[in-house]
């Protein structure tokens, strides 16, 4: 039941209402609480018409509330879908740029691809065009041919109509008249039958021929038949020989080139060219237009059947080359395959584009060889003037056969390329070789006037050490004591070397002057080249001495100090010039006297005047010729006293080395036979004493010997071990003194480091060293530069080579061998003499730089490397006068084929000497060396 509002609740009791389930379950399920407060219409009790207010209010807060909630809803797929069409939007204005952009791009390509594709286009139409006019053109001609037979066979067809009526009317006026006509009426008869004919004629459009014509016709017929067919046997001849590339291709070099130089082939060749119109007219067979032009044209056989005997390079000359010999080839085959005459102008043409070429690759190839073969023709005369004065007149015999032989091969082969101008060339390379390579003869005469007697040469002890001592006494004036070398006494040290008191020092031994002959017999003592230190310390040292003398002797009149030893000085080297028994000797000894010039001295009455003029009157009595302009200098100075005497121990130095030389010269033919085995007696006197071992040379030539078994262990590998395949103890050495002058090793030989047997040989190995560092280097740079250039390799270039040795010698004195100096000097060669692209100068100067940072690791330098010690170890190895001919003649082509033409003179030197060195040694110490191998 309802509560009456206006009903008072008591205290005791409390009236609440609770709605039926459905009404609960309905209120809760759609209606929302109302948020609890004081003033919430809950609080107060519920009568009936507060229920209605209340349940309408709730209604009214919950429809508002929904319809809120259906707005914001609304609202927010309202704002989901204006977010999702700008996006859309946004897409799709992406996608009509990437449309655009696309299209923009296909347009690109296709307009890159049109642009790229117009040449081609013109030159189909071009060739298109150029085939439907050669078609026209070959039509037509077809066209007028066959009007042109046609227009003879009619003209034959009335000759031959012509001829019989010419018979018929002759048997026509044979017939005997019966009429008795008159002549008149014949004449007209025969006019008639004339007119008759003429009118024939003029409606026919045809003229009768003659007998005479008709003959004329018939013998050039026959004529035509009969050039066809010789013209048909000169093609089936050329056919006979079967010519083809693949022939060719199948056939060997060899077999090939000797059949090309068949007499029969050379004529069938040289008809066949004249027939087609490719040789002059005025050549007959056998001259030397037509065999050089049956060469030129076989050729092209050879170069497409074995191009790498013919062509030994790969350049864009040699490609060209190869194509036009093809287009040749291409075209006489079309030619042979149906022969007409003449043939078509496209024969001649490539005719001449191939004759052109390949005179021009040949002049090229030609000039190359020319350049090889007059370098071993120089080469031989430099090895003939080095035995020519051998002592054993049988290896100068044997040289001077083998020299001759070779040289009359390669006069004949220079000669058929070069021509005229083979003298002049040959001149001139010997010329440059002798000035270049011998040993510089000094100019005038070296002999002195006043000479020792004969009798003091003719011992090798006597001679050698007179030498010896002359060319060993220093400049220094102070006393003759001083000048003698005293030898350090050897000490108890195993590992002193004997050698070492002379091996650094400025004089020589005995021992190194004849072991000097013994490898050149034309040596000479000469001033030794001291270093820039030694020269400052040696000049220092002379100056502050005349300096002390002159201060003493012309301002503190200190004479006796110091003029007599000078005097003494001067007498004993005079004296060292001539023989004791002559008069000169006697007349020195006897005019300088040290005692009176002291006294004198002491006295005040020394007149140094006199003494130099004596000395002066004396020396041009006892100097050679080509002092003379040295004494008469000496004569002509006008300094004083101490100035003059300087120059003059100047003078007398020179006249001593003279001297000494003269006795080398003298007593050289007695010395060099017993070289061997006096040097042999010393070197084991030196191993009995201690003061030397063969430590270093027993390891040295037992890892020769291992290398070289190692190598024919490898070689055998079957496991023979047949006794000729192992190495004997010559070839051992050689393989050993090869890895020691091979080398690019920059470090130095020392008496520390080298073998004992070659003490006396540092310097010369220490050479050979840098010379073949310098070859192998140069060359390197050399043909890297070439084949940047586009340059055959086999071709010299003489200008470059000088440029890039003198470049490593500045830079090997300086010692860096930076490459960006050298790199510069080249690039600056290259731009000063051709044009060369500024991308090709740096390709160079990194090249360059490259070879020298990385020295032997750089591929081809070790290339280089590896041919040219091939080529030394071939030269070193040779055994006999002929063999070593032989190699010094085949020297300048082997190394132009390796591509080093330019260092032709550097290569061929570097192995001779070697070898003339090893043998040397290796005869002197033979027993010790098969002593060390045979252990």
């Amino acid at each position: 039941m309802l509560h009456n509002p206006d009903d008072t609740p008591t205290p005791t009791t409390t009236t609440t209402w609770n709605p039926p389930p459905h009404l609960a379950a309905r209120f809760s399920r759609k209606r929302r609480r109302p948020t609890t407060g004081t003033h919430s219409p809950c609080s107060a009790p519920l009568t009936a018409s507060s229920l209605a207010t209340t349940r309408r209010q709730l209604l009214l807060d919950s429809r508002k509330s929904l319809l809120r909630q259906r707005a914001q809803h609304v609202e927010k797929v309202r704002r989901a879908r204006a977010n999702s069409h700008e996006a859309v939007g946004a897409r799709l204005l992406a996608l009509q740029q990437a449309l655009s952009q696309a299209q923009e791009s296909r347009n690109a390509i296709l307009a890159k691809i049109a642009g790229s594709c117009a040449s081609e286009v013109a030159k189909a139409k071009r060739l298109a065009g150029e085939t439907r006019e050669r078609r026209e053109r070959e039509a037509r001609a077809l066209r007028c041919g066959v009007e042109e037979r046609m227009l003879e066979a009619e003209r034959r067809r009335m000759e031959v109509l012509r001829e019989r009526r010419g018979r018929r009317r002759t048997g026509g006026g044979g017939v005997v008249r019966v009429d008795g006509g008159s002549d008149v009426e014949v004449e007209e008869e025969e006019g008639a039958a004339t007119a008759a004919a003429m009118q024939r004629v003029k409606l026919g459009g045809l003229r009768v021929k003659s007998g005479e014509e008709v003959r004329g016709e018939a013998a050039r017929c026959i004529q035509r038949v009969w050039r066809g067919h010789v013209r048909g046997e000169v093609v089936k001849r050329f056919l006979g020989l079967g010519l083809t590339i693949e022939s060719v291709r199948d056939t060997s070099f060899e077999d090939i080139s000797n059949k090309f130089r068949e007499e029969g082939v050379q004529k069938a060749t040289a008809r066949l060219l004249k027939l087609c119109g490719l040789l002059g007219s005025s050549a007959a067979e056998g001259e030397v237009d037509v065999e050089v032009a049956c060469r030129t044209f076989l050729s092209a056989y050879l170069i497409l059947g074995h191009p790498a005997e013919v062509l030994s390079n790969d350049g864009e000359n040699e490609k060209a080359l190869i194509t036009k010999s093809k287009d040749l080839l291409i075209a006489f085959e079309s030619f042979l395959s149906a022969p007409t005459f003449p043939p078509a102008k496209h024969l001649a043409e490539t005719w001449e584009s191939f004759s052109t070429a390949f005179t021009s690759w040949k002049a090229r190839d030609s000039e190359i060889l020319i350049n090889t073969m007059v370098a071993q023709y120089a080469e031989l005369d430099l090895i003939w003037q080095k035995v020519k004065d051998d002592t054993e007149q049988h290896v100068a015999a044997d040289f001077k056969g083998g020299i001759r032989e070779n040289q009359l091969i390669l006069l004949v082969r220079i000669r058929r390329l070069a021509g005229e101008k083979t003298r002049g060339l040959i001149r001139q390379a010997v010329k440059e070789a002798r000035r270049t390579r011998l040993p510089k003869k000094e100019k005038g005469d070296t002999r002195p006037r006043e000479t020792p007697s004969s009798s003091e040469g003719n011992t090798v002890s006597t001679a050698v050490t007179a030498a010896s001592r002359v060319a060993n006494t220093p400049a220094s004036p102070i006393t003759d004591q001083a000048s003698v070398p005293i030898a350090a006494p050897p000490t108890a040290d195993p590992t002193h070397d004997a050698f070492s008191q002379f091996s650094n020092s400025g004089t020589l031994s005995n021992r190194q002057i004849v072991h000097e002959l013994a490898l050149n017999r034309d040596f000479k003592l000469t001033q030794r080249q001291k270093p820039p230190l030694e020269q400052l310390v040696e000049r220092e040292a002379k100056r502050a001495f005349w300096d002390l003398m002159r201060d003493d002797v012309l301002h503190n009149r200190n004479l006796t100090k110091w003029l007599p030893p000078m005097a003494h000085s001067v007498k004993t080297k005079l004296l060292h010039l001539l023989d004791p028994a002559g008069s000169l000797h006697r007349t020195i000894t006897d005019a300088i006297d040290t005692d009176l010039i002291a006294q004198q001295c002491q006295h005040g009455t020394y007149d140094h005047e006199r003494f130099f003029a004596f000395v002066l009157d004396l020396l041009p009595r006892i100097c050679s010729p080509a002092r003379d302009a040295d004494v008469q200098a000496l004569r002509n100075h006008t300094g004083d006293y101490i100035d003059r005497l300087q120059r003059l121990f100047d003078v007398l130095e020179l006249l001593q080395l003279d001297h000494a030389n003269f006795l080398l010269m003298m007593s050289a033919q007695y010395v060099i036979p017993e070289a061997a085995p006096y040097e042999r007696r010393l070197f084991a006197a030196d191993l009995a004493a201690g003061r030397t071992t063969l430590s270093r040379t027993t390891a040295w030539l037992q890892a020769a010997k291992e290398a070289k078994l190692a190598e024919a262990a490898a070689r055998d590998t079957e496991g023979v071990d047949h006794p000729k395949s192992r190495p004997t103890p010559v070839q051992i050495w050689n393989h050993a003194f090869l890895g020691l002058i091979t080398t690019l090793d920059t470090t130095l030989l020392t008496v520390d480091t080298v073998p004992e047997t070659l003490h006396l040989d540092i310097d010369r190995l220490n050479g050979f060293r840098a010379a073949f560092r310098a070859v192998v280097l140069g060359a390197a740079i050399t043909i890297t530069t070439k084949n940047l250039l586009r340059r055959d390799v086999r071709s010299g270039w003489k200008a470059l080579k000088e440029r890039v040795a003198a470049l490593l010698l500045s830079a090997e004195q300086r010692g860096e061998m930076g490459g960006k100096e050298v790199g510069e000097g080249i690039c600056a060669f290259l731009t000063g003499t051709v044009a060369t692209p500024r991308g090709v100068l740096g390709h160079v100067s990194g090249a360059v730089g490259r070879i020298l940072g990385r020295g032997g690791a750089d591929p081809v330098v070790r290339v280089v490397e590896g041919r040219v010690r091939g080529f030394v170890a071939a030269r070193l190895g040779a055994e006999g006068s002929r063999e070593r001919v032989r190699l010094a003649t085949g020297g300048g082509e082997t190394l132009s084929g390796f591509g080093v033409a330019e260092w032709i003179a550097e290569g061929g030197g570097g192995g001779g000497g070697g070898g003339g060195g090893g043998g040397v040694n290796r005869e002197v110490y033979r027993e010790w060396y098969d002593g060390v191998l045979v252990e």
